[in-house]
């Protein structure tokens, strides 16, 4: 009778006692999780572009590299979850291991004395953080049900983003009194790290089932799963029209070259606290809209907030301007960064996000590498404008083919 009972709950869609209760703690460790990674990342990433164009005078390529770690890490990420998944550890261990190794370059990097050795432990920091992202997709999933999990994650989002805004005007300040501050900032960053992996150790998880043979096997789904392969082409085309802007926003206020050459504070409020900021109010917006309306229309929405902030901030040289713009770019920010953690969540058949998860990643990898590469060629080969009409031209296809797959039953909210 309580087995039948229990079945009944599950059928109507309530949790028992033990899913309520790991849902809770996941929420629960997952924001202070969040509270402490939005300062890594906002201290650590907001500084690492600054301080190789001014302090170390880093060549194109050295930049372009720090632009694209992260995705090299995306890049990377289908070996390292077929290793993960043969070890048998609980997936939040991994993830704290991965963040103490993390902290570890970061906290290498300063006391670099050289542009290239400054990159080398940049990267490699990067490398490391950029797998996280698809083990913590595997805890969402099975710690949360559909329908939930865009609300259920976006107060933690909102968090990051709150404190990463006050950590980037606080670096800009310390780095404006003497670029030297970034060694004891790194040293500060990589405790904040091991802070980080201790609450990622409080997060219940399992560890990670992979039923497939890696990349190779991976990549079948793209190509078997026709609504996997268009919505790969759709966010490939899109990741590339902002990817290889990301640089260029630091790179067009911070060099002379460009005529604006604005102080470092000024550099990180319009690059990073007022997109966070954005970011922060558009959150509760769009996980909302997540969890209710067809992920291919919330999908256009967000991309065309991108499409216009990118293309009106390389128009311009006025800070107002530029605010207004860095602030649009910030609002599909929210959208994009809740989107890009969840969708495969939609459209991945049970038990099988991590793989899908992992193709997933491997594509913005794939885009990510060369992007920054592809971003400075054509400022200094064609100029600002031309970053911005290029943006225009590869979100707009993008649009074009998520109007496409709208009608596909997957990408409808499960209520």
């Amino acid at each position: 009778m309580d087995k039948a009972r229990r079945q009944t709950r599950v059928m109507k869609g309530h949790r028992t006692n033990q899913e309520e209760r790991i849902a809770s703690d996941t929420k629960k460790y997952d924001l202070r999780r969040n509270l402490f990674n939005g300062i890594v990342e906002a201290s650590f990433y907001s500084s690492v572009l600054l301080v190789a164009i001014r302090h170390f005078g880093a060549s194109d390529t050295a930049k372009s590299l720090l632009a694209g770690g992260s995705c090299l890490g995306f890049l990377l990420a289908p070996g390292f979850l077929l290793l993960i998944g043969k070890c048998k550890v609980p997936v939040s261990r991994i993830c704290a291991l991965l963040t103490v190794g993390t902290g570890t370059g970061i906290l290498l990097s300063s006391s670099a004395n050289s542009a290239w050795v400054y990159t080398g432990w940049v990267l490699a920091a990067c490398i490391l953080a950029g797998q996280v992202p698809s083990l913590m997709v595997h805890v969402y999933s099975r710690n949360y049900r559909s329908g939930e999990r865009g609300r259920k994650i976006s107060g933690n989002l909102m968090l990051s983003a709150i404190v990463g805004a006050g950590t980037a005007l606080l670096i800009g300040r310390l780095l404006d009194d003497d670029l030297n501050h970034f060694r004891p900032m790194a040293v500060v960053i990589f405790l904040f790290c091991l802070c980080t992996a201790f609450y990622h150790l409080k997060i219940p998880s399992l560890p990670l089932k992979q039923d497939t043979g890696g990349l190779g096997q991976d990549l079948r789904h793209a190509l078997k799963d026709r609504l996997f392969f268009w919505m790969l082409t759709g966010w490939m085309l899109m990741g590339i029209g902002n990817l290889v802007t990301i640089p260029l926003r630091i790179e067009y206020l911070a060099n002379p070259a460009y005529g604006i050459d604005a102080r470092n504070t000024v550099v990180l409020a319009i690059t990073l606290v007022i997109p966070l900021l954005t970011r922060v109010a558009s959150i509760p917006v769009w996980g909302w809209a997540f969890d209710r309306f067809n992920l291919a229309f919330v999908r256009i929405a967000i991309n065309l907030f991108f499409l216009v902030g990118l293309f009106f901030y390389f128009q311009t040289k006025d800070l107002l301007f530029l605010s207004l713009a860095a602030g649009l770019i910030g609002w599909a920010t929210g959208g994009g960064t809740m989107a890009w953690t969840l969708w495969v969540t939609k459209v991945a058949p049970s038990g099988r996000e991590s793989s899908y998860m992992s193709v997933h990643t491997f594509f913005t990898g794939l885009r990510g590498v060369p992007a920054p590469f592809v971003g400075y060629w054509i400022i200094t080969t064609l100029g600002p404008s031309q970053v911005g009409w290029t943006s225009v031209l590869l979100i707009g296809l993008s649009c074009l083919i998520f109007l496409g797959l709208a009608k596909n039953p997957r990408l409808k909210p499960i209520h």
